[in-house]
């Protein structure tokens, strides 16, 4: 019967912990996306500058009549990236 008397205990959470946990396991994701970030960006500078010398003559021999055929599928390939962000964003399926 008394308990029923008594108000509500208030809940056993430090919010003060609780956001200093969350900060830190925040810090740690951004560290490690930062990693990932430039462990990528090192790889692929580093493929580039071994493929690249071998690349250009062969992109220089094509000479003009390929340049349509690059800026056709650049717009194609932004184009589709853009619709897939999209997609996502908003939620659609197709």
């Amino acid at each position: 019967m008394l308990m029923d008397a008594e108000p509500p205990a208030p809940s056993a959470r430090d919010l003060g912990f609780v956001i200093a946990v969350m900060k830190r396991v925040e810090q740690r994701r951004l560290y490690q996306n930062l990693a990932w970030l430039v462990i990528g960006t090192a790889a692929l500078t580093a493929l580039l500058f071994l493929i690249m010398p071998h690349l250009t003559p062969a992109l220089t021999a094509l000479g003009q009549s390929i340049w349509p055929l690059v800026v056709i599928m650049t717009v194609a390939g932004f184009s589709l990236i853009g619709f897939e962000q999209a997609r996502r964003a908003f939620g659609l399926k197709f």
